[in-house]
């Protein structure tokens, strides 16, 4: 009988991979799995604004978790799990995208509470490989991955992936986990024996109660894409070989037991669907664009927008960096954000920006930040009421000299809330005209001390300075 009470999850490591998000996600929960957690490894196919929008419609949950140098990406994200949220989970599968477990009768709880039933105290399951091939496929084709391929090899192999009991383990490897309690079975529900010179893989194995379905090469177009990614399972980066392809080309068995699964997984695709739907439509033709840019701070709006509430948007550094923020509705074709960078440098020389529900990600370089002017004007348009900002950005560009068409577009700005700003913006240009110092350094001595603080302790106006000397 199946433990009702038992909660599960399945984790794992994506890295581009948009094309099979939806359809692993709706297999896992089809096969009963409460959870889904994501890892991902900072994806530039689409993959992360797919994932970030499932994780806002509350399918999954997306981690973030760019590569670091010298450190084995899904082994450390399988270790991150383990740490932070496993313990909200009575068992955990861990696999990757491309792996699809098949219970041969009944599903994976019912599998759980009979495995408990024999042996009282679990630690884990091993469930060996069934290999699936390209079945001559050369290009990638319409379908779900369960349908497009059921060539496989005749005999499962010894290698496994591991379901474990949260509270018996202590460490998850790639394929294996090492416990501090309960017994270590196989797919058949028996005590598992493990190859010493190969502890990732069994002495024997069988069809048994349950296999992963592993679709490893997919067609050759697929193939050829994947290898050009980094390993997930290596520290530093490794592609795979090319001849690998070849070995699973033409095997010797069909296997239908996941593909007779299809209609469960895509009726739940388009509940998938549905659920980010709203969120989707709302920013279909999204585009962010910079108002100012500087160390401490980053202003910007996004048009094309149908929402009147406050949308999501995700940022990513150029050096693994990650953070997301709230817009600020201004209307509900435009909204304004704001980014504190200060003490956080969530930013530099370069970034890219999504709206979440977009899979549109747009990137942006030094080259692209708005001019003085540029910031100035598009301020004054769409949040003219954001002053002290807006006068700090006009006085750190003073390092010499104001244009005319500088000062032009600062006296458009009406500064409603500090009228000291905008005298002294006309001050300034009446000097300009005239030369006539005396008059600027007294009008600049009618302001009040904080507005006069506020000058002086901007560090871009040295041309002020100067004058005031």
């Amino acid at each position: 009988m199946q433990n009702k009470s038992l909660k599960i999850a399945v984790c794992a490591i994506c890295r581009n991979e948009v094309d099979y998000i939806e359809e692993w996600v709706s297999f896992y929960k089809v096969a009963g799995f409460d959870s889904i957690y994501i890892y991902d490894n900072v994806s530039d196919d689409g993959s992360s604004e797919l994932l970030s929008s499932l994780d806002a419609a509350g399918q999954i949950k997306r981690v973030h978790w760019p590569r670091k140098e010298g450190v084995p990406p899904q082994r450390d994200a399988y270790g991150d799990f383990l740490h932070n949220f496993a313990q909200n989970y009575d068992y955990v599968l861990v696999c990757d995208l491309d792996e699809f477990l098949v219970v041969s009768d009944g599903n994976i709880k019912s599998l759980i509470s009979e495995a408990e039933a024999k042996h009282g105290n679990v630690g884990a399951i091993g469930f060996p490989w069934l290999m699936f091939g390209s079945g001559g496929a050369e290009q990638q084709q319409e379908g779900l991955v369960i349908e497009r391929f059921t060539n496989c090899e005749s005999k499962v192999v010894r290698t496994v992936k591991t379901l474990y009991c949260s509270r018996n383990t202590y460490n998850m490897r790639t394929h294996v986990c090492d416990l501090i309690n309960g017994v270590y079975l196989d797919n058949r529900l028996e005590l598992a024996r493990f190859d010493a010179k190969m502890p990732i893989k069994l002495k024997s194995t069988s069809a048994g109660k349950a296999v992963m379905h592993h679709y490893y090469t997919k067609s050759k177009s697929e193939w050829m894409r994947r290898r050009a990614q980094p390993k997930a399972d290596r520290a530093k980066i490794e592609l795979k070989n090319v001849t690998e392809f070849e070995r699973f080309n033409s095997l010797d068995s069909n296997v239908f037991s996941a593909k007779e699964k299809a209609p469960e997984v895509r009726s739940v695709m388009a509940s998938l669907k549905d659920a980010r739907s709203q969120l989707e439509s709302a920013c279909a033709s999204a585009e962010v664009q910079l108002v100012a840019v500087n160390n401490d701070w980053l202003f910007g709006i996004v048009t094309g927008l149908d929402c009147a509430a406050p949308l999501a948007v995700r940022l990513g550094g150029d050096e693994g960096q990650e953070t997301f923020f709230y817009t600020k509705p201004i209307s509900s074709k435009v909204h304004g954000f704001t980014v504190k960078s200060k003490w956080r440098k969530y930013y530099s020389a370069e970034f890219t920006m999504s709206v979440i529900g977009s899979r549109k990600t747009q990137v942006f370089r030094r080259e692209d930040f708005p001019s003085i002017v540029s910031s100035i004007k598009l301020m004054n348009k769409y949040m003219p009421v954001a002053e002290q900002h807006l006068f700090s950005t006009f006085l750190n560009s003073l390092a010499e000299r104001p244009s005319a068409e500088l000062m032009a577009e600062i006296k458009e700005v009406e500064f409603n809330v500090n009228q000291d700003y905008f005298e002294f913006c006309l001050s300034l240009d009446k000097y300009l005209k005239d030369l006539n110092k005396s008059d600027f350094v007294e009008s600049y001595s009618a302001l009040n001390d904080s507005s006069k603080s506020f000058i002086m302790d901007a560090k871009g106006a040295v041309f002020i300075k100067n004058l005031l000397a």
